[in-house]
């Protein structure tokens, strides 16, 4: 996956070495890497909706990279030993301690999949890959809805009603029906 890089000296002993920032002090935006050809969709609606979550969420950037079903197949395999796609997997730049990561890290999406979950909740494709880019940030943060008591799902709700966005996967996945805005993202 792509790593963000800065001109900076990379003294990873150094906690108080100031993490890549653009001049307007914000974190490097968060990169869309599209390695599918199959889903045709507004990537650059996706590539704004990324660029605005760093500042309002994450402390540093990190990588959304799209594939196909078979690509994100052969990832959950590897990593999961499920041999079937899915959704969305996080990938955590496994930098912790006491001191700030440089990069958060990556998160695969299905584009397929988001297509497929898309029609089946009646929402554009855009839409669910910001879903899913959401949920997959959470895990980047350290969030883990399988056994975290619901503390993502907070977070998850929260942020899907600050960023506009119709619905969570936590939500989905519980049968709620979300608070705060409409299936289509309106208030409801």
């Amino acid at each position: 996956m792509v790593h963000s890089s800065s001109s900076e000296s990379d003294n990873s002993d150094d906690p108080n070495q100031a993490l890549p920032r653009r001049k307007n002090g914000l974190p490097e935006p968060a990169v869309l890497i599209n390695r599918q050809r199959a889903i045709a969709a507004d990537w650059d609606e996706v590539r704004e909706f990324l660029r605005q979550l760093p500042s309002r969420l994450a402390p540093s950037s990190f990588s959304v990279c799209l594939l196909s079903d078979l690509g994100m197949r052969r990832y959950n395999k590897r990593f999961r030993h499920k041999s079937a796609s899915t959704d969305v997997l996080s990938f955590p730049s496994g930098e912790n301690g006491n001191k700030p990561s440089r990069y958060l890290g990556d998160i695969l999406i299905s584009a397929e999949t988001a297509r497929a979950s898309a029609r089946r909740y009646g929402l554009r494709v855009e839409e669910e890959v910001k879903i899913l880019a959401l949920h997959g940030l959470l895990h980047l943060l350290g969030y883990d809805h399988e056994n975290d008591a619901g503390r993502m799902a907070r977070q998850e709700r929260r942020w899907r009603i600050k960023l506009g966005l119709p619905q969570t996967l936590t939500e989905r996945s519980r049968g709620r029906a979300p608070r705060g805005i409409g299936a289509r993202g309106r208030a409801s």
